[in-house]
């Protein structure tokens, strides 16, 4: 039977990653070797609580090791790695699919967030619906809210082109003003949003969600896994550009199901320090992968100080508005 390895990062998040293995654990069929990658971690009791509640479930099938040891052989049927810092999504992610990629029994990867749950046996769909496609890169299933109150239309999205970003961040005054949400301004970038019901069972798309992707092994470490550029945000577009460049697609199985709690979250003030790297992760993306003219990404830039000065007057005008997007 061909096993699938289940990479899950956290950070400063035990109750969520905790619940996350609780979920696979219990809705699950396939072979699995689970992964837990903890992020340098600074919340006191944050790796103790992990730690203690993955040793009393698995027992003796249970492993914990730091990013400094060795490792060679098979997969426990969980393994808790601990990092001395945080290096970010796409590193902290690659340490995972390292260890996965030493043990030769796994034929599959599943990145899966902390705050998604599993609420039903996705793994074997998966599985089945990707040997199905003789071209797919990634596929993921439907993402919902918490409760299944709503679809989290992240889950199925297109690439947005640098023309229209740049547009959008000139326009993000007239945004604010009008109490636009993301979801809003890029409806259009949005497959399944206005797409009727029933959906295709399978549906192609461009930009995997990050949240939960299944991808064979092999062809992950081909394309070079995660960009170990960036810090956080465009991992998605730089891992459809990398797909898109080895011939294949991306795809969502409409049939499977998850929550994705982070799609809750409405509203949420980011620290300047999460803007700042999300910033750097975009321009890292455009320049990279996107490889624009000079024009382009001047226009960009300019764009991009645009929306600092207006923020920067915003928090003076109404410092304890929330930013909606």
């Amino acid at each position: 039977m061909r096993k699938t390895a289940v990479i899950i990062l956290n950070y400063n998040n035990p109750t969520d990653t905790i619940n996350c293995v609780e979920s696979v654990r219990r809705f699950n069929t396939a072979l699995v070797r689970i992964v837990v990658v903890d992020n340098g971690s600074t919340l006191p009791g944050c790796v103790s609580d992990i730690d203690a509640y993955l040793s009393k479930t698995y027992g003796d099938n249970y492993c914990r090791m730091s990013d400094k040891d060795d490792f060679e052989g098979g997969l426990s049927d969980v393994t808790f790695l601990v990092s001395q810092k945080n290096d970010g999504y796409a590193r902290g992610n690659n340490k995972g699919i390292l260890l996965a990629t030493k043990d030769e029994s796994i034929e599959y990867l599943l990145i899966l967030n902390n705050d998604v749950l599993f609420i039903e046996d996705i793994i074997p769909g998966l599985m089945q619906s990707m040997d199905s496609l003789d071209d797919c890169g990634i596929i993921g299933p439907l993402l919902f809210k918490k409760n299944c109150e709503g679809i989290d239309w992240n889950c199925a999205r297109l690439a947005t082109p640098l023309s229209q970003w740049t547009r959008n961040n000139f326009l993000a005054p007239f945004h604010w003003l009008a109490r636009m949400s993301a979801e809003d301004i890029y409806r259009d970038r949005l497959i399944l949003r206005d797409m009727p019901e029933p959906y295709p069972e399978i549906v192609p798309i461009e930009l995997p969600s990050g949240s939960c992707m299944f991808v064979k092994k092999r062809f992950f470490n081909k394309i070079g896994n995660f960009d170990p550029n960036t810090f956080l945000y465009s991992e998605e577009n730089i891992l459809y550009r990398k797909i898109k460049n080895a011939g294949r697609r991306n795809y969502i199985d409409t049939r499977l199901r998850c929550i994705h709690l982070g799609a809750s979250t409405i509203s949420r003030r980011q620290s300047s320090a999460i803007v700042k790297a999300g910033r750097d992760s975009q321009n890292y993306y455009i320049k990279n992968y996107l490889k624009p003219s000079a024009l382009s990404y001047s226009l960009f830039k300019a764009s991009e100080a645009w929306v600092r000065v207006m923020e920067s007057l915003k928090n003076i005008v109404k410092p304890n508005q929330k930013a909606e997007i």
